[in-house]
């Protein structure tokens, strides 16, 4: 729960008389103190209006666009419009049970940093999902994803796009695959994850309850569980479009998949259905949503399939070594995930961060990964951590850049300890 966290390390500083500037941004999750300097009246609570607030993520640029039969939906920008409006731009779309803050965590991940660096990502957030969301109107009459798929071109008109790699997940992945369909030009490729074509077995209600619960666990905003309902019946009555695939769609498709979800087969039955050459299938081993389970591999192939269209040639590749088996397309055997020892070596090494080498008695050289200005913030307020045994310190890194976090990071300087050969990748010692 790092909202959580984050709050009670804010209180705890203005309680010894730091960082009072910084606003506190409490998430209204339930919690309880006793003693110290935490009184009862600085509990943590949460107003409605607060908590329609919360889910404005202000490192993105927020913008309304009116979809013909759909209504409004927000928008994300991850990146800089002006600079990447005609090169890489990215349209994502989240899962039934999902919401545009899991492309945002997957865009930030350290392995996105060589794509994130040259690129623009727009995160639609389907009606009424986003985290901290109010009730739909009683009247909203929710969009058919079929509705969602023809009028995303909306977005890319109002934001003078003229193409986009779309990827999507789950229920944002057969959206985007009817995107495609109806929009060849505006479109260089496609990446789905664990996508589907047919109509609906109602097996996504289990997902549903699974993410639902790890979105509850891990302490992120909360989807508002009637808005939920409402997508999830639109999703059950969605429209099988198998057939039509090799029909209306010409451009690349990646297809990814996690070999424990129950959408493999519907992987292969789209897979079997395209034209030879046109669509990719890679299948990752050892979990069932490879967006929040394996967002390195997941980076690598939306690399690599970039890469085969003509997109991103500069960016490094960053090879994971983790087991993938894939198949036909522009993917081929050659250019299956793979890692040397002098890559695995190197990729502890976020370079978001500021690496020292810092030799201390009886413990040997150690690593220290800075993250904020150190000029800036070595008088000010200096935060030192270290992680756990079985973790790194990129569980200190992942937790300061939540957006919970964003007014101490601002304000603040973190020097993340990495105990010897604990680092991500790290040689044997």
């Amino acid at each position: 729960t790092p909202a959580r966290v984050s709050e009670t390390v804010l209180l705890f500083c203005q309680g010894i008389g730091l960082l009072p500037s910084a606003p506190r941004r409490l998430s209204g999750h339930g919690s309880t103190g006793s003693g110290g300097s935490l009184s009862d009246s600085r509990r943590i609570s949460c107003s409605s209006a607060m908590s329609e607030k919360l889910y404005l993520d202000p490192s993105l640029q927020h913008h309304i666009v009116d979809l013909e039969n759909c209504g409004p939906v927000s928008v994300f920008l991850q990146g800089d419009l002006e600079k990447h409006r005609d090169g890489v731009v990215f349209l994502t779309v989240h899962d039934v049970g999902s919401t545009y803050m899991s492309w945002k965590y997957f865009v930030t991940d350290t392995s996105m940093e060589d794509i994130r660096r040259r690129s623009l990502f727009i995160h639609v957030a389907i009606p009424g999902q986003e985290p901290g969301a109010p009730d739909l109107p009683e009247d909203f009459v929710f969009p058919k994803m079929q509705d969602l798929g023809l009028n995303l071109v909306s977005i890319l008109d109002t934001l003078r796009i003229p193409r986009v790699v779309g990827i999507g997940d789950g229920a944002g992945a057969n959206i985007i695959t009817r995107f495609a369909m109806c929009h060849q030009s505006r479109v260089h490729g496609i990446c789905t994850i664990n996508n589907t074509a047919t109509a609906s077995l109602g097996r996504f209600m289990e997902r549903i309850k699974e993410k639902m619960k790890a979105a509850k666990s891990d302490g992120r905003h909360s989807l508002n569980a009637i808005n939920l309902s409402t997508f999830s019946e639109a999703y059950r009555k969605r429209t099988e479009i198998l057939e039509d695939l090799n029909k209306k769609i010409n451009v690349d498709v990646l297809l990814i998949a996690g070999m424990k979800s129950k959408y493999v087969q519907d992987t292969e039955a789209i897979h079997k259905e395209m034209s030879a050459g046109l669509c990719s299938m890679i299948k990752i081993e050892d979990v069932s949503e490879p967006l929040t389970e394996t967002p390195a591999r997941v980076s690598e192939t939306v690399l690599l399939f970039c890469q085969g269209i003509g997109l991103l040639p500069s960016a490094p590749r960053r090879l994971s070594g983790h087991g993938s088996t894939g198949s036909g397309g522009s993917l081929s055997d050659s250019r299956r995930i793979s890692c040397s020892s002098a890559m695995s070596e190197k990729l502890y090494l976020d370079p978001s961060l500021q690496h020292h080498i810092v030799d201390l008695e009886n413990c040997g050289p150690v690593s220290v990964f800075l993250q904020g200005d150190l000029e800036k913030h070595r008088d000010g307020v200096v935060f030192l951590t270290v992680h756990d045994v079985g973790s790194t310190y990129m569980s200190w890194k992942y937790f300061v850049t939540d957006t919970s976090m964003e007014d101490i990071r601002r304000r603040s300087l973190f020097i993340h300890v990495a105990i010897p050969g604990q680092e991500p990748g790290a040689p044997d010692l």
